[in-house]
């Protein structure tokens, strides 16, 4: 790329980038005798930042509703100065946000919980557009190719359940994303001693009658949960 080229498309990501109605004036006088309209390159600066807003208002609907609107807009307008949107997907757009989140926290007031809902809304998304390929079918238990693991000190499968009343509870929770192979779409829920069971045994090639011959818990029990994860998809049985 031409050093004048590289210039340009420096001086436009800075424009993009700055909200202040100065910026437009900024772009021009980088670029003297450029005589493209001003109305029109404002009006593709504001096209181009309302993507970007609306794109992570889409991904972090939940991040979004725990502050106010100023905190929330000026979240989204440092993150797109610290952070400019390079992606040509423009939902990968959000993929640093939940680091971005943890680092301002520290330097904000913000609810403590917030960088742990935005990881867990990213994960969500990323889960449910993973190119994981699920098998149609398969010759033993096996655990859903697009599970994600996430630790957090706070409730969150729980309280996003309930629909995000209040906050959530604080409390060490490991969290399972993963996308239902039928319904395509992502689903959830805090690890219980059920479901490390499952994965256990999908895991390790275990069968119900082995689990209970070692365990002393009744066969029917076993098969029961087996059962209830392979319905909700967290695995898949021949």
């Amino acid at each position: 790329m031409k050093p004048g080229l590289r210039g340009f498309f420096d001086t436009m990501e800075a424009y993009f980038t700055d909200p202040a109605p100065e910026a437009l004036e900024r772009l021009y006088a980088a670029h003297p005798g450029w005589d493209a309209p001003r109305a029109r390159v404002a009006l593709y600066g504001q096209m181009v930042r309302h993507h970007g807003d609306a794109t992570l208002d889409k991904l972090f609907p939940r991040v979004r509703g725990s502050v106010d609107a100023q905190t929330w807009a000026e979240l989204v307008r440092d993150y797109a100065a610290s952070r400019p949107a390079r992606p040509f997907e423009m939902n990968q757009v959000g993929a640093g946000f939940p680091d971005f989140v943890a680092d301002a926290a520290r330097t904000r007031t913000l609810p403590d919980f917030l960088p742990a809902l935005a990881r867990f809304e990213w994960t969500d998304f990323a889960v449910y557009l993973s190119r994981e390929a699920v098998p149609a079918r398969v010759e033993r238990l096996t655990v859903n190719p697009t599970l994600a693991v996430l630790e957090h000190p706070f409730q969150l499968c729980a309280w996003l359940r309930r629909g995000g009343d209040a906050r959530p509870a604080p409390g060490a929770e490991v969290a399972l994303l993963w996308r239902h192979p039928v319904r395509l779409v992502t689903m959830y829920l805090a690890a219980d001693d059920r479901a490390l069971l499952v994965l256990k045994m999908a895991l390790e090639g275990l069968t119900p009658e082995q689990v209970a011959a070692a365990t002393g818990v009744d066969v029917s029990h076993i098969h029961a949960a087996v059962e209830e994860r392979a319905a909700e998809g967290l695995v898949l049985r021949p």
